[in-house]
């Protein structure tokens, strides 16, 4: 065989080799992929031999492996220290050299590899790949690795604009691609052989850039930002679409009703962005969508009642007229997205908003990060604002269904028109149909309210603090959080209804609008603060039987305007669907992760959060292989170090912490008057958690080992109106982290002043963020969480329909009540103690008008904290006041007055259908008297098949209470089981009380307990198939 064609077969097979093997490779991750303990986010080999190979001598490129793992990616697990506790595992990447890793790509033409490949690379290797060098000097220097990807990436621009304005913005560009390492020593020297894999992915840049028809470059499992940007904050006379390489224009969707009566289908205002390649047709691009009713505008947010609007206040509405479907405009002729782009005014987009001194849309810019790397984004503020019709219905099921037909459009399933008189009919003809829907607050609940319509084409969505269920954004357990006009929905309503900023607009519909206001405030007050009709419009929890999308949920752990029982119902509904849904919970407050509009962003693991966002959108919007399914169920920020972020295999945790409450009286008695008491309501949280007073009572526990609270927090007890009137009696209650010594903790979630400036890296010819951290104080406590009920709900729960009913309390009339404290994640430390407060109402967003005092049974009163670690059982005493003198020469309680509790489990919900890989429910437990397990027995033993049920291992005892099994969490659970779970569930208390008598739900409950503790493996099997 002649030399040359020894050469050739030899080079082949060098091609060919690491491809097999890598196929080779894949099989073997496929068959180990339950097993692996340490979860790698990569791009997986796609080979495309088809591909042209470019006329100029360089190598093309073949994906065989991402550089860089995920900074989300789990982790290797640590080793369980214990067999109930929890796993959790603490991010930490160990630095890896760039010029260790595996190669990301192969030439394809053996002719155009050096013959020789030098140990370190010099200018004059690199040269040869690229035909010249921008910096001639470098030629006989051996490169390190920053000027290595200088003059690869300067070969591979156009223009040097698209690479961003600094060295720095090079260097992220390379990470992002997988060209170097994450945390590579860019001082370094390069390997040849290195060079040849930095050349490679260079080529691919290169090769996108100068493509005839531009598409997404995806490269390290993310798209690349290859589209150039034009801001469209611009006067009209400085916008055109020639000069812009963004293109944007406005349609107007047609919905299905008529709310604002005006005799014709509401029309709901859209702006479209998309890179100027997509609307000239050489791509399909896939579609982020922000439906947020303040982009286009706001009124002053204290004035915005009737009365301050000079609205009258007397007028009543038919609100099943909102529902009414007129027939549909019938489009006269068609136009071009082009075409529209053309037309389209500056002013369309961006004008003032007078009453916020900004211009509006204020999210024009929010997305540019998504535009510069090929996505579409359509940006509309609903029905009721400033260049749509109807009226804002406040999350209604008509605001989720405007929304949702934007979605439609994009699909090519809806009409749009041009402007809201002409129709002229405007199809997304540049849309791939394939939609993702992100944002914060209002814009992160529409995202969910969308997904429980099963609207096709809804890919993922990734709300940021959004809103499950509106009622528990305004109330808790049958009371409200503040007072009107702030607890109204019409208060939102008004705040966005920037209609009357166009008088004409205004004009002809403002007494019919105001008409609609009375009349929801009507509706809303009809209730009290009880779950009713018009809350079961605003409640997307009860829809999960048509959501078919992936979620990425993100949350402020510190956040006290969205709470974090929102994420919670979301997860559990998601979950409850069978959805891919992963949990993202930083220190913050309401904020977002990449907040743009404070000019800031977060990392987690040193990843910024736009790139775990681009990830996302790659797999569900483009359908990039990238192995985001391995990202962690769980990232949580961590309350003492914001700088550690933990990942956990799931958000319900089965272990619990479970406090009882030891006084040496049977009752204490609470006043609502904090001043009578000496408390500034100003610094009431901090007063409270250090010991009681005439205005809450304090029970504390020793800390005994470091313990992290997962979840959100049942706290049962018996209370009864002791003196006052009245169906608005809220009690509140607090779990705080309390030390002697000052320590520090995340506090209010307020981003610090210290920043790494441009460090958040855009792409393109974008303008960075800084990075930013959640400022940490120094403090002796910390409200870990709060919870809220009415004492005229009794019968109120977790679930927000179970708060539909409530009573007249009277005085010295006991009642069982069980308070829901809010979800977090946090971790209180060896040597601190846990503080359990009782108050009346919260004075930091209510007053009120008349006091009132309530009495509590201390022996009734107990929590349950969800935790990582095991389960233990602990006692938390009073802590009397100073001046409560009497206190500490009381006898100890003994014997039957003081009678420890047991424990009562029922799953909080069952999964409709099994999962691959399906996580445990969490269970939520009531805790009842020793008293009444008599009659749950007797309940049990009429079922014929068990003589005697073992008794619930008291809490008084030193010993561990054993965990009782969760039916939910079995894959294969009988119909028995699911049929007594079902049953109990629905009881119109929810859940059994202490102190009831209803011998159907005590007999359900007790065959659920029957069931799970003795196994009844029979007939389990028997009806294990569903």
């Amino acid at each position: 065989m002649k030399k040359r064609g020894l050469v050739r077969l030899l080079l082949s097979v060098s091609l060919f080799a690491p491809l097999a093997l890598g196929r080779v490779v894949q099989a073997d991750e496929a068959s180990q992929a339950n097993v692996e303990s340490k979860e790698i986010l990569q791009t997986e080999a796609i080979a495309k031999p088809s591909e042209p190979v470019s006329s100029v001598q360089q190598p093309a490129v073949l994906e065989v492996e991402s550089k860089e793992s995920s900074a989300t990616a789990r982790p290797e697990k640590q080793e369980e220290e214990s067999v109930t506790a929890e796993k959790s595992v603490v991010d930490s990447e160990k630095p890896t050299s760039s010029l260790e890793s595996p190669p990301l790509a192969l030439a394809q033409d053996a002719s155009l590899v050096p013959s020789a490949v030098p140990a370190t690379a010099k200018g004059q290797d690199l040269s040869a790949y690229t035909g010249s060098l921008s910096n001639p000097a470098l030629a006989d220097k051996e490169l390190t690795l920053q000027e290595a990807v200088d003059e690869l990436l300067k070969w591979a621009a156009v223009n040097e604009s698209q690479l961003g304005t600094s060295a720095q913005d090079r260097v992220n560009l390379a990470k992002s691609m997988g060209m170097i390492d994450k945390e590579a020593d860019l001082t370094a020297r390069v390997q040849g052989s290195n060079l040849q894999t930095m050349y490679a992915v260079a080529k691919r840049l290169h090769d996108a850039y100068r493509a005839e028809k531009k598409a997404p470059l995806f490269l390290n499992g993310r798209a690349q930002p290859i589209f150039p940007y034009s801001s469209g904050a611009k006067e009209d006379k400085d916008y055109s679409y020639e000069k812009s390489d963004i293109v944007r224009f406005p349609v107007y969707v047609e919905t299905d009703h008529d709310t604002d009566g005006d005799g014709k289908r509401d029309l709901v205002k859209a702006i479209v962005q998309l890179p100027k390649a997509v609307a000239q047709g050489d791509f399909k691009a896939s579609t982020i969508l922000e439906a947020r009713p303040y982009v286009a505008g706001t009124l002053d947010e204290n004035y915005v009642t009737l009365e301050s609007l000079n609205l009258p206040t007397n007028g009543s509405y038919d609100m099943k007229s909102l529902h009414n479907k007129p027939a549909k405009r019938q489009p006269v002729s068609s136009m071009s997205s082009i075409d529209a782009a053309k037309k389209a005014k500056a002013s369309d987009w961006y004008y003032y908003s007078p009453y916020e001194g900004i211009y509006d849309y204020e999210n024009l810019n929010w997305y540019d990060y998504f535009l510069v790397r090929g996505y579409a984004f359509v940006s509309s503020a609903g029905l009721g604002t400033k260049g749509s019709e109807g009226f804002n219905t406040t999350g209604s099921d008509l605001e989720v269904e405007a929304f949702k037909n934007i979605v439609e459009w994009v699909n090519g399933k809806r009409t749009a028109y041009t402007d809201r008189t002409s129709n002229i009919e405007i199809k997304a003809d540049w849309a791939n149909g394939k939609v993702g829907m992100t944002g914060l607050s209002w814009a992160g609940t529409t995202t969910f309210g969308v997904a429980t319509t099963g609207v096709e084409g809804l890919r993922t969505i990734v709300p940021a603090a959004g809103i499950a269920s509106w009622y528990d954004y305004f109330n808790s357990q049958g009371t409200a959080y503040s007072n009107p006009p702030y607890s109204d929905l019409s208060w939102l309503s008004l705040y966005v209804s920037t209609r009357m900023l166009d008088q004409d607009d205004w004009a002809s519909i403002w007494n019919k609008y105001a008409d609609y206001i009375n009349q929801l405030n009507k509706d809303q007050k009809a209730n009290g603060r009880n779950y009713s009709q018009i809350w079961r419009e605003r409640d997307y929890t009860l829809n999960s039987g048509k959501i078919k999308t992936s979620a990425l949920l993100v949350h402020g752990l510190n956040d006290h305007n969205v709470k974090t029982k929102q994420f919670e119902l979301m997860y559990d509904v998601l979950k409850k669907a069978g959805q891919n849904v992963k949990l993202y919970l930083h220190q913050g407050d309401h904020v977002h992760p990449a907040a743009i509009s404070r000019g800031y962003g977060i990392k987690a693991n040193n990843q910024d959060f736009y790139d775990l966002l681009n990830i996302w959108f790659s797999h569900y919007l483009y359908d990039v292989k990238n192995d985001v399914s391995k990202l962690p169920a769980v990232l949580a920020q961590n309350n003492y170090d914001p700088n550690k972020w933990t990942s956990y295999d799931n958000w319900k945790s089965n272990n619990r912490l479970i406090l009882t409450a030891k006084s040496k009286r049977l009752e204490e008695t609470i006043s609502s008057d904090y001043a009578a008491a000496g408390i500034d309501t100003s610094k009431r949280d901090e007063a409270v958690s250090q010991g009681s007073s005439k205005a809450n009572m304090t029970f504390m526990t020793e800390v005994k080992e470091d313990t992290t609270i997962k979840g959100h927090i049942p706290v049962h007890f018996k209370a009864a109106l002791a003196k006052g009137s009245g169906k608005n009696l809220q009690v509140n209650a607090l779990l705080v982290d309390v030390s002697d010594q000052e320590f520090d903790v995340v506090g209010n979630g307020a981003a610090s002043d210290d920043s790494k400036a441009g460090d958040f890296w855009m792409g393109s010819n974008l303008s960075n963020l800084d990075v930013k951290n959640f400022a940490t104080t120094k403090t002796k406590y910390k409200v870990i969480a709060k919870g809220w009920l009415n004492l005229a709900n009794p019968e109120s729960g977790y679930t927000p329909s179970s708060s539909e009913k409530s009573i007249n309390p009277k005085v010295g009339q006991f009642h069982d009540y069980t308070m829901y404290l809010q979800p977090n994640l946090y971790t209180v430390k060896k040597g601190h103690k846990l503080a359990l407060v009782f108050n009346t109402y919260d004075p930091s967003d209510l007053t009120i008008k008349r006091q009132y005092e309530v009495t509590f049974k201390t022996d009734s009163i107990s929590a349950l904290v969800p935790t990582v670690e095991a389960s233990r059982s602990q006692k938390a005493d009073y802590v009397a006041s100073a001046l409560d003198t009497e206190y500490a020469n009381l006898p100890e309680i003994l014997g039957k007055k003081l009678v420890a509790p047991e424990i009562r489990e029922v799953p909080e919900y069952i999964f409709d259908r099994q999962e691959p890989q399906q996580e445990a429910p969490s269970v939520d437990s009531r805790v009842g008297r020793k008293e009444e397990q008599q009659e749950t027995t007797d309940h049990v033993q009429q079922l014929g098949s068990q003589k005697v049920v073992p008794q619930v291992q008291q809490l008084g005892s030193q010993k561990m209470v054993p965990q009782v099994q969760q039916l939910a969490s079995q894959p294969e659970a009988s119909q028995v089981e699911q049929a007594a779970v079902q049953q109990a569930q629905q009881a119109p208390a929810s859940l059994p009380k202490t102190g009831s008598h209803s011998g159907k739900g005590m007999f359900y409950l007790g065959l659920v307990l029957l069931v799970s503790t003795l196994g009844m493996s029979g007939l389990v099997k028997k009806y294990s198939r569903r």
